[in-house]
């Protein structure tokens, strides 16, 4: 994984200058006062400053308290720069080779996205965590207490703004309480807003998280999240994934760290991604926005041959999918399901 990394960076030094460069590299661990994290008994309590002007730095400080254990755990996080050398995915993914993502100027997302996966690194390793920086390609059923995959957005008008966060369709308990941490630390430490309601399909059926369908993704047992830092393609973002980078970076670094005070490696159920039927909606099933009578009608289902793909169970209601109606992403009742002995069916739909 040394190798990757470095073929990583000699990639970074070999692109060619844009209109919007990312900003200087980080500061190193050894300029930045960060305790080692001792796990799986440690309690971190970080602290974070946002800059107050895009030329600034934050100057973040960590505390740490432990108990020894005779046979230390040592984390592992996979951080995958979305879209870096894409041209040389595998064949079974040789449809997303031509998949560049998004772009400002001279800027290509990949750009982006290594800059900073490159300034999370050294703040995790720092933390005592270590950290396998990924291109494109994931190894075939990759393991590593989390895995984060490192995207920007970006869209044909400059208005969209906002960050998000996502886990595979299939979400782990794991998995969850790694979108939480993030989703806690990133919008304070970059001051960007949340695009809510921006989660797609793309991101919940992406390539690497989809296990059952590609040899090189995550083991299922592996917990994901894909992170869309911000719009490259929207001025207020763009200043602050280009101008305040390390503000990002510890947005996200700061997620893992303590998403990791509260992790527990032998807990081998909370990594199990969940195993529910496909179910069969009945005549005049809603389908809502969140798992309440209250929250927006997504669609009412008539047609009775419909199918129901469940990803996660909340109390009394499912979410799922609509088969056939794959924008239909949303929550139904327990009591307006019944279990099918059907094939079970997944989204075809990933993002690259």
């Amino acid at each position: 994984m040394r190798l990757v990394s470095l073929l990583i960076i000699l990639a970074l030094a070999a692109c060619t200058a844009s209109p919007a460069p990312p900003s200087a590299p980080a500061a190193t661990p050894a300029e930045r006062p960060m305790a080692v994290l001792a796990l799986p008994t440690a309690t971190l309590v970080p602290t974070h400053t946002p800059s107050p002007t895009p030329t600034a730095s934050p100057t973040p400080t960590a505390t740490v308290t432990s108990s020894p254990t005779p046979e230390p755990w040592v984390p592992r996080v996979g951080l995958q720069v979305g879209h870096l050398n894409s041209t040389e995915l595998p064949d079974e993914l040789a449809r997303f080779r031509t998949s560049t993502g998004a772009r400002w100027g001279g800027t290509t997302e990949a750009e982006l996205n290594l800059d900073i996966a490159l300034r999370v690194q050294p703040i995790l390793e720092a933390a005592g965590i270590v950290v396998d920086l990924l291109p494109a390609t994931v190894p075939p059923a990759y393991r590593a207490d989390a895995f984060l995959s490192i995207h920007a957005d970006g869209s044909t008008g400059s208005g969209p703004r906002g960050w998000k966060l996502a886990t595979p369709w299939r979400a782990s308990e794991a998995s969850l309480s790694l979108l939480e941490s993030v989703a806690a630390t990133y919008g304070p430490a970059t001051g960007l807003p949340q695009d809510v309601g921006g989660v797609t399909a793309n991101m919940r059926g992406y390539y690497a998280f989809s296990y059952r369908r590609h040899n090189h993704a995550i083991d299922r047992t592996t917990p994901a999240i894909i992170v869309e830092m911000g719009f490259m393609t929207n001025a207020a973002d763009r200043a602050v994934l280009f101008g305040q980078p390390d503000n990002v970076a510890w947005g996200i670094a700061e997620g893992v760290i303590a998403y990791f005070t509260t992790y527990n490696p032998t807990d081998a159920a909370a990594r199990m991604p969940p195993d529910l039927p496909l179910m069969r909606p009945q005549a005049g099933a809603i389908v809502r926005a969140a798992p309440s009578d209250d929250a927006r009608i997504l669609l009412r289902i008539e047609d009775p041959d419909l199918r129901f793909v469940p990803f996660f169970r909340r109390g009394d209601w499912y979410e799922g999918v609509v088969r056939g109606q794959w924008g239909a992403v949303g929550w139904i009742r327990a009591d307006q399901l019944a279990v099918t002995d059907e094939p079970l069916t997944f989204p075809t739909s990933t993002n690259p």
